[in-house]
């Protein structure tokens, strides 16, 4: 089940810093609890995956053709699947972490970008999240 994910500038999400991005998958069609959340998880441990960063357009929906890609992560390059999996949400530990080194940013300038992350397999490619992402900059890099 696709999600927004939303990375704003209170996380603070700096070019030129080392950062992790942390995505908890949820079942297709799992029943909502009284938040709205999914309470079925999906486990993803054989999925192949891409996770890409694009420089938003400003004048463009977020959600619509984007910029420019300027940064790309793949299973086994950047994307590893942490914790032990469990259909139930509450129980459930399987993360999906997106490793971004300060060097992959260094060279970004701040401002607004968008993100998703995809399973690629042949047959069952599908966008796992999406989202926004303030990128900032600080006076040292």
């Amino acid at each position: 089940m696709s999600r927004e994910s939303i990375v704003t500038e209170a996380d603070g999400f700096f070019a030129g810093t080392d950062a992790k991005m942390v995505y908890e998958i949820f079942k297709q069609g799992a029943p909502l609890d009284s938040d709205g959340v999914p309470t079925q998880c999906e486990d993803v441990s054989a999925f192949a995956m891409k996770w890409s960063l694009r420089l938003a357009t400003p004048v463009v929906p977020p959600y619509r053709e984007q910029g420019t890609e300027v940064l790309t992560k793949a299973t086994g390059s950047g994307i590893t699947v942490t914790g032990t999996y469990n259909l139930t949400r509450s129980v459930n530990t399987q993360r999906v972490e997106v490793a971004i080194a300060d060097t992959d940013t260094d060279a970004l300038a701040g401002g607004n970008y968008v993100d998703a992350l995809k399973r690629t397999d042949a047959g069952l490619e599908s966008v796992l999240s999406y989202g926004t992402v303030k990128l900032l900059v600080a006076p040292a890099r």
